[in-house]
């Protein structure tokens, strides 16, 4: 009997295979459910998959094998069960809410669970990582012994601003040149209201010259200086004439360190002022500054110097405290070890009393404020001189006016502990001094971070593993969990894409 070839169409249509003869099958997965699948139930199909339906190849872009009865993605979906994934995440109660054999009220029951332990992770975390971004820090204090320290630079001016002598005698010179030039004799009166202002000029003097001349020289102002036993301060150390608003005065600087304590080891000054006059009603007396080499005395020394009256005797106690701070966000500092705050805040008040003015005084730096000619005529000079007591004396300036100025991350301070006693009778135009160490201690005072990364990670580990039982490694198992959600959805996604396409009509040969 001869056999007769019929051909029979096939089609594949939401995971059912219908065919022209009345049969139909069933795919191995239903991805995108169809109407005509709601009356059949799918069948499992034990059959060898092919390479092409592992890998992805075949005639089709979609996931469809060759032959149409084979979907790859179904197999993908079959080996990346992400709900199965999701409960196997080593976080308690994970399992019994993804886990199949879970009611919905024991679900319930951990979703309200899981959700109330991760809000407060949440709110401890979020506090650790506030607390660990505001960089807190800790302070040690240390008393350290050294064989050798240090010595201070002292400042030191006459309160007296201006030598009246020196000044007399440009008066009575100012005074003849105008008799012999105009022939107009001035009184008394009219000489004694002359001021400073007022002398620039004569004899030629700028301003700077003429400071230097009516200033109190170094010469009369010290009757002897020892810095040691039987050693002169200019054995082992220097005087510097520097310029300040109180007038000229002079810093000792010492060439070497101290390695010796005690009241007889150290610096020893007697002073000597018999100018009977004052400048303006200027008190008598000096004024004295104990400072860093680094730091500048222009503004600091009538603010943060300590005065020594004619006839009486003061002792001064050093001791050195080295601070070294952190240079963080919230407190910024400079970590130059050549920055000096006080000469920022000198070279600020120089720059507000140069904009102030059109001239510079003598204590004003020219390398400051750039080319600013001196002010060598009496209407300048006095003008600058009103600027300056406005800007100082009636709050016209301050220092927190230089926001341009850090502070030093590392820095000295001098802290003196002082002792003054009556001179004898007859004494009463003489001061003396005396600075020395008591040990060789100092205090270091450092700062260090307070909360680094190591005790961050233990906190929130500690949060992490006491509400949730998580670790680091289960943060691995999450991203795993969600990488298998995303394929998942990707897969249903493709499927779902290609079913809408016109389906593909297979001949079959019977």
């Amino acid at each position: 009997m001869e056999q007769q070839k019929v051909s029979i169409t096939e089609t594949n249509f939401g995971g059912i295979v219908y065919s022209s003869d009345g049969m139909e099958t069933f795919s191995d997965h239903a991805l995108c459910p169809h109407p005509l699948m709601a009356h059949h139930k799918p069948q499992c199909q034990h059959q060898q998959q092919s390479p092409d339906a592992i890998t992805g190849g075949g005639d089709g872009d979609c996931g469809i094998s060759g032959n149409g009865r084979q979907r790859q993605s179904g197999f993908l979906v079959k080996r990346l069960n992400a709900k199965k994934t999701m409960a196997e995440i080593s976080i308690p109660g994970m399992r019994a809410v993804f886990g199949l054999g879970s009611s919905l009220i024991r679900r319930v029951i951990w979703i309200v669970i899981l959700i109330t332990c991760f809000g407060i992770a949440v709110v401890q975390v979020r506090d650790r990582v506030i607390y660990y971004m505001s960089t807190p820090v800790t302070v040690n204090v240390r008393v350290s012994r050294n064989e050798t320290l240090p010595f201070p630079i002292l400042s030191i001016c006459n309160k007296n601003m201006f030598n009246m002598t020196a000044m007399w005698i440009l008066k009575t010179e100012k005074a003849n040149l105008i008799t012999r030039t105009n022939g107009t004799v001035l009184s008394q009166k009219e000489i004694d209201n002359w001021d400073v202002a007022d002398l620039v000029g004569v004899r030629g003097y700028d301003v700077l010259e003429l400071w230097n001349f009516i200033s109190h020289s170094i010469e009369r102002m010290i009757i002897e200086c020892f810095f040691g036993r039987n050693k002169t301060c200019e054995e082992r150390g220097k005087w510097t004439r520097i310029y300040n608003y109180m007038g000229v005065c002079y810093s000792y600087t010492l060439d070497s360190v101290v390695d010796t304590t005690g009241l007889f080891n150290n610096f020893y000054l007697r002073l000597h002022d018999v100018e009977p006059l004052a400048y303006k009603g200027d008190a008598s007396g000096w004024k004295l500054l104990i400072h860093d080499r680094k730091d500048s005395p222009l503004v600091i020394l009538r603010s943060h110097g300590t005065t020594l009256y004619r006839g009486w005797a003061k002792d001064m106690r050093v001791f050195v405290r080295q601070f070294r701070t952190l240079n963080t966000e919230s407190r910024q500092c400079s970590d130059d070890h050549d920055y000096s705050y006080s000469k920022c805040v000198a070279q600020c008040f120089s720059k507000a009393v140069t904009d102030a003015t059109t001239c510079r005084l003598p204590y004003i730096d020219a390398d400051t404020v750039g080319a600013v000619k001196l002010c060598n005529d009496s209407q300048t000079y006095a003008a600058a001189n009103d600027k300056v007591e406005n800007l100082l004396f009636f709050g016209k300036w301050s220092e927190n006016n230089c926001t341009s100025c850090p502070r030093q991350c590392h820095q000295d301070f001098y802290i003196t502990y002082t002792e003054t006693t009556e001179m004898k009778r007859g004494q009463e135009n003489l001061g003396k001094l005396r600075i020395f160490y008591q040990d060789m201690t100092y205090d270091d005072i450092e700062e260090e971070y307070g909360y680094t990364a190591i005790p961050l990670l233990c906190d929130i580990g500690g949060s992490l593993g006491l509400l949730l039982g998580a670790s680091v490694l289960t943060f691995f198992e999450i991203i795993e969990a969600i990488s298998a959600a995303l394929f998942h959805l990707t897969a249903i996604f493709t499927t779902c894409c290609c079913l809408m396409v016109k389906p593909n009509k297979v001949p079959r040969q019977l």
